[in-house]
């Protein structure tokens, strides 16, 4: 589980700014949150849901791209070549901040470990550590610099590493790759369950959440599979209980030898409309006259965007409650009805549903989640814009809120701020109108 993430210099988050699942010592809606012991015998409670309010562009989106750009660097920079770009995304508003580097910093637990791993690069990997956490005390497993000048990097090994069998010393990486990207495929070092929940972080930004054909094909390949998993029939029941009218889902996944093309159209466009059209769904809805009930198969494009949208959520919400992990969701309620938003969240909130603690972090506009106690202060976090550079805070930082008052409330009414500040409608269209 995650206890907390850092970043500086990301995108719109000029400063080093923290978020965090770490839950207060309070009994209201003990539900949402969960005490892990760790192996040295302390104990952490964590959070397993938390929700991050503000205007359009106030940095929301970026919180989801910096761990969407932590995950797919651990998970994949193993397979960078020389002329791979790392994600590098600074702060450009200020001539300082454009060209020094981005710093990740995650704290984590893992197998009833706490991790702390940090990344400081920009064009190259400056700085990689990893360390375990003992009552708050950094203990070096392993510690990448780089020669600013030479670009080459030194491997130090610390206390904390156990491997016997695996000399890391004198890695052979090229610049742009990481050291946990090498250690994830190499055995004996004891280090490929910290790889592998990191480079498996479920991050989804809006911009990839709202591509609703991508989204369909993505969850069928990568975590449906097939019509008789176990996660395609929680689907179907999640769906059917959702009141859209859906009775059953099909799936149908085609082979690359059904698909004709003229001889003019390139590899590319084929692979690609392949890729999109491999794999059909149908909708099952009933249809009751006087004579007897029917049921009738819809293609998925007939159905409603928020039909669409709940399809591609579910099955990323299913999956991770099944593995555990994280799920970072932007604008998760998109098009989908306040109710059914609420059911996504209470699914992580419930130990039936959510064995392994899996945790849930969603940006929103929809307020109402956080109405009749559903959410605790703990658990409400607000992103804000200052001189063009985004700030994170959380509702618990304010002196004279309580665990349980009603934030949807407060929230509207601007007690938080984070709310977006409107121009004149007057200045559209000139003064006297002239525009």
């Amino acid at each position: 589980m995650i206890i907390d993430f850092k970043i500086k210099n990301f995108r719109s988050y000029k400063d080093e700014t923290e978020f965090s699942f770490e839950a207060l010592d309070m009994d209201f809606r003990s539900e949402n949150t969960t005490a892990i012991e760790l192996e040295n015998g302390e104990t952490i409670r964590l959070l397993k849901t938390a929700a991050v309010f503000g205007a359009n562009a106030s940095g929301k989106s970026n919180l989801i791209w910096a761990l969407y750009s932590l995950s797919h660097m651990v998970a994949g920079s193993l397979k960078y070549d020389v002329n791979t770009p790392i994600p590098y995304t600074p702060y450009v508003l200020n001539s300082k901040t454009r060209n020094q580097p981005t710093e990740f910093t995650i704290n984590f637990i893992v197998d009833r470990k706490q991790y702390r791993y940090a990344i400081k690069f920009d064009k190259v990997i400056h700085q990689e550590t990893l360390s375990t956490m003992k009552c708050n005390k950094a203990e070096n497993i392993f510690n990448v610099e780089v020669n600013e000048e030479t670009l080459q990097r030194h491997v130090s090994i610390g206390t904390s590493w156990e491997s016997t069998l695996l000399d890391i010393s004198n890695a052979q990486l090229l610049p742009n790759q990481l050291l946990l990207s090498m250690l994830g495929t190499r055995q004996a070092n004891g280090l490929q369950n910290v790889y592998s929940f990191l480079a498996t972080l479920q991050a989804q930004p809006v911009g990839d959440a709202i591509d609703l054909k991508f989204n369909s094909f993505d969850v069928a390949e990568r975590i449906l599979k097939s019509s008789d998993s176990k996660l395609f029939q929680r689907l179907c029941r999640l769906i059917h209980i959702a009141d859209m009218g859906i009775e059953d889902i099909t799936m149908q996944k085609h082979s690359d030898t059904e698909f004709k093309f003229p001889d003019s159209v390139s590899d590319d466009v084929r692979q690609t409309f392949i890729k999109q059209n491999k794999w059909e769904f149908g909708m099952v809805h009933k249809v009751v006259n006087d004579e007897e009930a029917l049921n009738v198969t819809l293609p998925m494009q007939f159905e409603s965007t928020g039909t669409k949208n709940f399809f591609g959520i579910g099955a990323r919400v299913l999956d991770i409650l099944e593995t555990g992990g994280l799920l970072a969701y932007d604008e998760i309620n998109i098009a989908i009805h306040p109710a059914l938003f609420k059911l996504i969240v209470s699914l992580f909130n419930n130990n039936k549903s959510n064995p392994h603690n899996a945790q849930l972090l969603f940006t929103t506009h929809d307020a109402s989640i956080a109405g009749n106690g559903m959410l605790r202060a703990d658990q409400i976090w607000f992103a804000e814009k200052e001189d063009g550079a985004s700030q994170l805070y959380s509702a618990q930082d304010f002196d004279d809120i309580s665990i349980n008052i009603p934030f949807d409330k407060w929230y509207k009414s601007g007690r938080f701020g984070a709310l977006p500040k409107f121009g004149s409608i007057d200045y559209i269209f000139g003064d006297n109108g002239t525009l």
